[in-house]
């Protein structure tokens, strides 16, 4: 049954000072709003019927179900695995904003437990749940067979079984948000597209999936509440009530008093990898085109689409007329084979017709900065005039720079020149133009327009990305990429020969995210960015399985891809005298570049051929015959041969990571070694927030306390260009757009454990402590000791701390801390350092000393020698 209602407040008009009573003796507190839908579940089935007539029908049985002792009324809903209640509609919208409740008591963890939900087709369209891959609340959003990612947002930490808890699920479609709260406390928000309806039932106590029933409670129910609005946060606290100082607590230590960390200095327990920090590329978010790479022309070669020429425009000025086109019929070669052709109409002296780029949403320009402009054009007979080229207001109220052509020709040419721009705003609110005062056809294609570039490369990267990078440290960059390498189709993976030479050479490729790349950034630019930041590269070969399920098996038709891997190695790193180190040398970079590590594929868990472990094995032994020394890394376990290396890749939310920080603890020191090559929190959108980078960190101190075994790791993904239009991943560690970048909290705690760490691991113990995370390294030629602790608790934490060395320390030290007033604390492109590390200096160090650790903090102590 769905209601109607004029607006939010006829529907969710709150109790007066004394409170409103409805029907069946049931009143909403004092400030309560009114639901649509509301079951007390206190031995009875029927809904309460608010006052006007709202109110729903009373709900079904499904199964077994009992009751028992209530928590905020006498009795509450008992089920035991197999049984639910069920409305045969629900009492809401779920394409509106809306706000589900429940109190509920879970019996025993374990499993997938949903306490609401609304049937959709083949899944639920919400789920209000228990998770079995965190053990902790979850509240997802579904878009059911829309191919579009769930909304997940998970409490920030576990329950205890045998307490009662107050979990509320809110959706905003204004805000496009979604938000779990616990016990009125606000758990986490979330990114979520706009959600269809549903029309399936209300179901109390199971959830749907695959088209089946799914996810029985084993546990209790009670006060089920159903509201056409997203109640806001002091809403959602009048619907818990004052029974909440009785509830369970969640995400609050009890603080035992001081917790003992004993750290052996002169003990070594493991080495650190070298390369324990690191990055991972990929071409997502237009991390390359519109990110790294410094063109700012989008759909430079006109091939983005096959039938508009999308990102550009006709300009006219003075009364003049036009058209453009795509033209297929005046190739330059086999590589740019579609032109973008101007009809141009002036009319008259003082007249242009032209045609106008606006780059990669927007077309970043600053005060005082020299712009590179290149493009190829023709034209046709009888064509007589000058070409304008201008950088200017995107509105064209303003020429920040300008400069002009004359004597074109019916043949290809290449032009090229340079702006300057002078005193402005730097803004983003700007366009290329090419205009002409001339009568006839005109064709353009390869059109370039580069600002400044770090190290000043010629196809180089834009600087302030790059100083973000850099400040990171990273000892490695795997490349080309993940999805990227391998394509949708085997046709579309990343072929690093079509990426080589002049980018008149370069055809571009369809992308696996949803745009075209145009391939002016490959490998030779990819490892020309491992040297400008002193990177070692981690190659990625292709290894016959694309995203789409498209395979090559092992055998003879997979050769040709090992020979194509084999000479990339080449390229990378083979002397001037060998084939493909002569085309490196031709490209511009005679010295061959340093190799350790090659991947063989991506993520070839997905191949349902279960193809790889041929396919590894055929490529392995073709590489160490040929290449001894390089270590290869496997995307998955395999039979056949012994990996060097394995690659995992883990995305989850931050709680799970938390729970996992032991992970690596009690893995094999005697098999291969492990990369962990792609990993990220999945909390904030488009960066992540605070609690991501607790969960973060927490994962970092366990692969840092093992990094014997994980030798490196890498975030992923990277970078998102923020704008209007979509990006692929929800969460991704920097933001920035044509002008600046921002690192979010992770990023943050990524600066902090890649810049603060020794080479050595001593033996330390820590004290049993709740939610408190270590990692102790040391600098065995300074001396200096780094301690890592993260806080995950809203409890502030007494640490205390003993150190056994020979050498004597220094008595004050430096405390480098990452905190946020709340978990959802985040920064972004306005506020970009909302949340930063600070540093300052601690005093009274000594062989014994305490340590006092703010809640919801990543903390590094860095402890020096005495001099």
């Amino acid at each position: 049954m769905t209601w109607k209602s004029s607006g939010r407040m006829s529907l969710l008009a709150s109790a007066s000072a004394a409170g409103l009573c409805l029907t069946q003796g049931a009143c909403l507190a004092k400030g309560a709003p009114v639901p649509s839908g509301w079951w007390k579940l206190d031995g009875t089935v029927r809904a309460v019927a608010p006052r006007g007539g709202l109110g729903a029908g009373a709900l079904q049985q499904v199964g077994s179900v009992s009751w028992g002792k209530g928590f905020v009324g006498g009795k509450s809903l008992v089920l035991n695995g197999s049984g639910c209640l069920q409305l045969s509609h629900p009492p809401i919208d779920i394409s509106k904003s809306y706000t589900v409740a429940a109190w509920v008591q879970v019996k025993h963890m374990g499993g997938w437990q949903t306490f609401l939900s609304a049937d959709g087709p083949k899944q639920s369209g919400f789920f209000l749940q228990l998770r079995n891959d965190t053990d902790t609340f979850g509240f997802v959003v579904t878009h059911h067979g829309e191919g579009l990612p769930n909304a997940v947002v998970t409490s920030t930490d576990v329950p205890t079984p045998g307490e009662w808890y107050h979990i509320a699920g809110v959706y905003n479609a204004a805000r496009h948000t979604a938000e779990l709260f616990v016990n009125g406390r606000l758990q986490g928000s979330v990114y979520c597209a706009p959600t269809p309806p549903v029309e399936g039932p209300l179901a109390i106590g199971r959830g749907r999936f695959a088209g089946g029933a799914v996810d029985w409670v084993h546990g209790s129910i009670e006060d089920v509440r159903a509201y056409q609005a997203a109640l806001t946060p002091a809403e959602i606290a009048a619907v818990a009530g004052p029974m909440v100082a009785k509830a369970g607590k969640l995400g609050e230590v009890v603080d035992a008093g001081p917790i003992p960390l004993t750290i052996h200095a002169n003990e070594t327990a493991v080495h650190v990898s070298p390369t324990l920090y690191g990055l991972m590329t990929e071409e997502i978010n237009h991390s390359y085109d519109g990110g790294i790479y410094a063109e700012l022309i989008q759909n430079r070669i006109f091939k983005d689409n096959a039938t508009t020429p999308v990102h550009w425009s006709l300009v006219t000025t003075g009364g003049g007329t036009g058209t453009i086109s795509l033209n297929h019929s005046h190739p330059i070669n086999k590589e740019l084979t579609t032109c973008l052709r101007l009809d141009a109409e002036p009319g008259h002296a003082g007249a242009e017709v032209g045609v106008a780029n606006d780059g990669f949403w927007g077309v970043p320009l600053r005060p005082h900065t020299q712009y590179r402009i290149s493009f190829f054009a023709r034209t046709a007979p009888g064509f007589h005039g000058n070409l304008h080229v201008a950088l200017e207001a995107a509105n064209g109220s303003r020429i920040y720079a300008a400069g002009s052509f004359k004597h074109l020709t019916t043949a290809w040419h290449w032009y090229h020149t340079t702006l300057k721009t002078g005193s402005m705003n730097a803004s983003l609110a700007n366009r290329f133009v090419m205009t002409t005062n001339g009568t006839g056809d005109l064709y353009f294609n390869l059109v370039s327009v580069k600002p400044p570039t770090f190290n000043n490369r010629p196809n180089g990267t834009r600087p302030y990305i790059m100083k973000m990078l850099a400040a990171m440290k990273p000892k490695f960059l795997r490349l080309p990429g993940g999805n990227y390498l391998e394509g949708n189709t085997i046709k579309e993976r990343f072929n690093w020969k079509k990426t080589l030479g002049p980018l008149q050479d370069r055809p571009g490729h369809e992308g696996t995210w949803g745009y075209r790349s145009s391939d002016g950034f490959g490998l030779l630019e990819m490892l020309e960015w491992c040297q400008d930041l002193h990177m070692q590269p981690v190659l990625g070969v292709f290894a016959g399985y694309s995203l789409g399920g498209q395979y090559v098996p092992a055998g003879p038709k997979l050769q040709r891809f090992i020979k194509s891997a084999l000479e990339e190695i080449q390229y990378v790193t083979g002397p001037v005298t060998s084939k493909w180190g002569a085309v490196r040398a031709k490209d511009g970079h005679p010295a061959p570049f340093p190799l350790k590590y090659v991947e063989i594929g991506n993520e070839d868990f997905f191949d349902r051929s279960h193809s790889y472990d041929g396919r590894f094995a055929q490529f392995y032994h073709a590489i160490k015959a040929k290449y001894p020394h390089l270590q290869l890394i496997a995307t998955m376990p395999v039979k056949s041969v012994v990996p060097d290396v394995i690659d995992e890749h883990y995305y989850m939310p931050p709680v799970a990571f938390e729970r996992a920080a032991h992970k690596y603890d009690t893995y094999s020191r005697t098999g291969p070694k492990i990369f962990v090559g792609e990993w990220a929190s999945r909390e904030g959108h488009p960066t992540p927030d605070m609690n991501s980078a607790l969960g973060d960190a927490a994962w970092m101190t366990g692969m840092e306390r093992n990094s014997d075994v994980v030798i490196m790791n890498a975030y992923a993904p990277l970078q998102v260009l923020i704008h209007h239009g979509p990006s692929q991943k929800r969460t991704n560690l920097i933001g920035y757009n044509g002008l600046q970048a921002y690192g979010s909290p992770s990023y943050w705690a990524q600066v902090m454990f890649s810049s603060y760490h020794g080479n050595i691991v001593p033996h330390f113990t820590l004290g049993k402590a709740q939610d408190l995370f270590c990692s102790v390294t040391r600098d065995s030629k300074t001396g200096t000791l780094y301690i890592k602790l993260v806080n995950t608790a809203r409890n502030r934490r007494v640490v205390h701390v003993s150190l056994d060395q020979s050498e004597k320390i220094a008595s004050t030290g430096t405390l480098i801390e990452l905190t946020a007033k709340n978990r959802t604390s985040t920064n972004t492109m306005s506020d970009p350092r909302h949340v930063v590390p600070l540093t300052k200096v601690i005093h009274n160090l000594g062989p014994r000393f305490t340590l006092h650790v703010d809640p919801i903090s990543v903390n590094v102590i860095v402890i020096n020698r005495r001099r």
